[in-house]
């Protein structure tokens, strides 16, 4: 059943918003059609949908997956809706999304710009990994630095700059780095009901590390219903001649007025890594296009639970986990563009290196929801959470004479080697104790205020060891405390039926204190404390130009405190660099414009956004002249000849500014009921202003990048979905990058990948799937990631539900 919300308009087309009526999210891509006709559309990614109707009164029937089929009569083309569908329990289950810091109550939207991907979307989209369901879509791109791994780009960064949460609650250690991160390999697909990628700063919502963008992913949870209702899902996956998967997942879903319960969980399987038979096997070694030990297990489970306390209240309990319990990173452990260097031979660093050894998320989140109706606090919520992230690696050397050693001198070439029987251990844990308050309060129909606070508390220990006994320092000081909180205050107004306004500010406050080791340590520092705060805010604007096109406009700033890994670390950064600590930086800031446009009509939704984001006071890695040895110790020239390994130097300072520009477009068009058509263009250009003063590229910027896809749906149980992805080159390097291992000195090859996914609805419990992925075998390699794509390959998965 379906309620609805009606109210008088001066457009000649039947027009509204399709809505989750337990969470108020607007629904992307509901099908629509005028009883009676072949007149139809779906709602676009803000759930809005324009229809023409010829003749009045009309029966509109809506549906989608996941959601009760409802009919909403119109009795005039004068008639503007606001629709809410109700969850029912199917094999994608029902959804609760909390996203009440962002979305404008009045609207249910935002003019931040956001790509979400629902678990329908997730259902209908092959992803070894969580990061892979992000792919090619508006305004991101995804590096891989190695199997099970992937690091989002928003805005042409990532790392540190880029906030992720898990169920709205800050996931980012106190020792996030600046470079690419692993961190999203924890997260399952299978296990996600939504993410949202917020692309722009959002600091004014959550604070610091939102600089270019947030990420928000909510796991399964379910909603409380009229009726009592059980299920069971088993799904399967299989794949040939890319990776070797063998992924078996399960789940429960129990609902009732009172009370509801998900579990379920995944054990996946991966024996190798296949390219493609065009890749160059020599970077590769001493291995070849197929990586026979890039084999790895990944390891989850959810339980998620809601108990109704009150007429307008519940409190919800999740605990999700999952591992990579050791998965290779083939950037150290394989020559890669080290091969353009001009030397007669070339041997890897590492015989073996891992920095997911374990890798692992243990989230356990406890909440309590109440809506009361009244003006003053109309709805509130309040989370606690613990987060326990493990980021530990472990790597060894080649045996004393046994190391393996490539030339282009065939004679030369030796592939055999064995590995150390010592292992060096690098171990580091987050134990982050976080809070967030959250406020609604109704000024008035056209007025909503949104208020709250929120806080983290981290604490990191850091251990660096041999299986020889030896001790080594710590990555970052053991024991380093990092606190954050913040308060925020954020007003959305209808100005207009055509314009609404949205303005916030944020005040946030960063501690941190680091027991450094001692003057007489090789850190070379005593104990250390430190604190930050900033102020941070954003105004945007959604003004309706005609009935179909909207335009949105967003100004913000962004902010970043320095954190345990500015202020602290010791150790090899790769590509030849050895990082030392650095006391006294102060926060770096970004300051966001974006102007974008909207279009929704009967057969065509689209966006398109242009952006500036400028940094100021950028953290930036500076080489200080030094050469140094594995553990940071000063090499002299006299010493240079007779030491196997050197590094440069570096630590951070706020020496530098930034300026990026993009451009963000995507269009679906709706030909029919059977068939919709889209594509996505994602272009990032960025100069950065160094310590010297002159200007160079921006390091790892994406290449303009995305994606065509065609929809069609042959049948009520047969889907056929033919894709390409697609990137252009990258021929501006950094200097960084031109000393980057993964990547080669000419830049990157654009490419275009041609995909296929198949799916049969055999019956109302059974879904098959099939996906195909690169059939042309093509080399390709998105950019800055140590690995090529997969070569030719097959994926078949098989979902039952009880």
């Amino acid at each position: 059943m379906a309620t609805l919300l009606i109210s008088i308009d001066l457009n000649a087309q039947v027009q509204g918003i399709i809505q989750d009526a337990v969470s108020l999210e607007p629904i992307p891509n509901v099908n629509i059609v005028v009883k009676g006709t072949n007149t139809g559309t779906q709602t676009a990614n803000d759930g809005s949908f324009s229809l023409p109707v010829k003749q009045f009164p009309a029966t509109l029937q809506i549906s989608y997956l996941g959601y009760e089929t409802a009919e909403v009569s119109v009795s005039s083309e004068e008639t503007k809706l606001v629709i809410s569908l109700n969850p029912v329990l199917t094999e994608m289950d029902e959804l609760v999304i909390s996203d009440t810091r962002v979305n404008n109550p009045l609207t249910n939207t935002t003019p931040i710009s956001r790509t979400s991907i629902r678990v329908e979307q997730i259902s209908m989209a092959y992803a070894n990994t969580g990061v892979e369901l992000l792919r090619a879509k508006p305004g991101i791109f995804i590096q891989q630095t190695s199997v099970g791994q992937g690091s989002i780009y928003i805005r042409g960064r990532a790392g540190r700059d880029v906030l992720y949460l898990f169920n709205g609650l800050r996931m980012n250690p106190s020792f996030v780095r600046s470079g690419q991160n692993q961190y999203f390999g924890v997260i399952d697909p299978l296990l996600v009901n939504q993410i949202d990628v917020y692309r722009g700063p959002v600091s004014v919502f959550y604070g610091s590390d939102a600089m270019s963008g947030g990420v928000n992913i909510s796991p399964r949870s379910l909603a409380l219903t009229d009726n009592k209702d059980f299920g069971v899902q088993v799904k399967s996956a299989l794949n040939a001649e890319g990776n070797g998967e063998k992924t078996i997942h399960g789940n429960l879903s129990y609902v009732s007025p009172k009370f509801t319960l998900f579990a379920g969980g995944s054990y996946r399987d991966f024996d190798y890594y296949h390219m493609s038979s065009r890749s160059n096997d020599a970077l590769w070694f001493p291995y070849d296009n197929t990586l026979s030990n890039a084999d790895y297990q990944f390891k989850s489970y959810l339980l998620s639970s809601r108990l109704k306390t009150g007429v307008a209240s519940n409190i919800s309990f999740l605990s999700y986990f999952g591992t990579i319990p050791d998965a290779p990173r083939f950037d150290r452990i394989t020559l890669g563009f080290d091969i353009e260097k001009n030397e007669d031979t070339y041997t890897p660093r590492n015989a073996y290196f891992s920095n997911t050894s374990p890798l692992s998320l243990r989230a356990n989140i406890l909440e309590y929801r109440f809506q009361s109706g009244a003006s003053i606090i109309e709805n509130m919520e309040f989370k606690i959470g613990y987060f326990k992230l493990k980021d530990h690696r472990r790597s060894a050397d080649f045996a004393f004479n046994n190391s393996p050693r490539f030339s282009f001198n065939q004679s030369l070439v030796s592939s055999e080697f064995s590995v150390s029987d010592t292992i060096d251990y690098d171990r580091n844990t987050s134990d982050l104790f976080l809070a967030a308050l959250d406020f609604r309060s109704k000024l008035s129909d056209k007025f909503y205020l949104k208020w709250g606070a929120d806080l983290s508390y981290d604490i990191t220990s850091s251990e660096r060891f041999s299986s020889s006994g030896d001790q080594f320092l710590p990555r970052y000081p053991d024991g380093s405390k990092y606190l954050q909180t913040g308060l925020f205050i954020q007003l959305d107004q209808v100005l207009h039926e055509d314009l609404n306004l949205e303005y916030g500010i944020r005040y946030s406050h960063a501690f941190a204190d680091l027991p450094f080791e001692g003057f007489n340590s090789d850190r070379g520092y005593a104990p250390y404390s430190t604190s930050f705060g900033q102020l941070t805010g954003s105004i945007g604007i959604s003004y309706d130009l005609n009935s179909d096109l909207k335009l949105v406009n967003n100004i913000s700033t962004g902010f970043r405190a320095p954190n345990i890994a500015d202020l602290s670390e010791v150790g090899n950064r790769g590509s030849g660099l050895f990082q030392t600590p650095t006391i006294g930086l102060k926060p770096e800031k970004t300051f966001n414009y974006d102007l974008g446009l909207r279009f929704n009509n009967e057969k065509v939704s689209a966006e398109f956004v242009a952006y500036w984001l400028h940094y100021f006071d950028k953290i930036n890695q500076e080489r200080t002249g030094n050469i140094v040895d594995e553990f940071g110790n000063f090499i002299t020239d006299e010493d240079r000849e007779i030491n196997s390994s050197e590094f440069y130097e570096v630590n951070n300072q706020n020496v530098n500014s930034m300026n990026l520009l993009g451009i963000e477009f995507f269009s679906d068009y709706y030909l029919n009921n059977q068939l919709t058509t889209g594509l996505s263009f994602t272009y990032n250009w960025g100069k950065l202003k160094n310590v010297d003063g002159e200007l160079e590229t921006v390091n790892r910027i994406p290449p303009a990048n995305g994606q065509v896809y065609v929809n069609y749906q042959i049948t009520d149980q047969f889907l056929l979905k033919p894709q390409v992805r697609y990137a252009f080159e990258k021929r501006n390097l950094s200097p960084a990058e031109i000393n980057d291992v993964r990547v080669s000195r000419n830049g990157t090859d654009g490419f275009i990948n041609y995909q296929v996914l198949m799916s049969y609805m055999a019956n109302e419990n059974l879904v098959l799937t099939f996906f195909a992925d690169n059939l042309t075998d093509i080399a390709y390699r998105d950019h800055a990631s140590s690995l090529d794509g997969m070569g030719r390959n097959f994926t078949l998965s098989v979902s039952y539900t009880f």
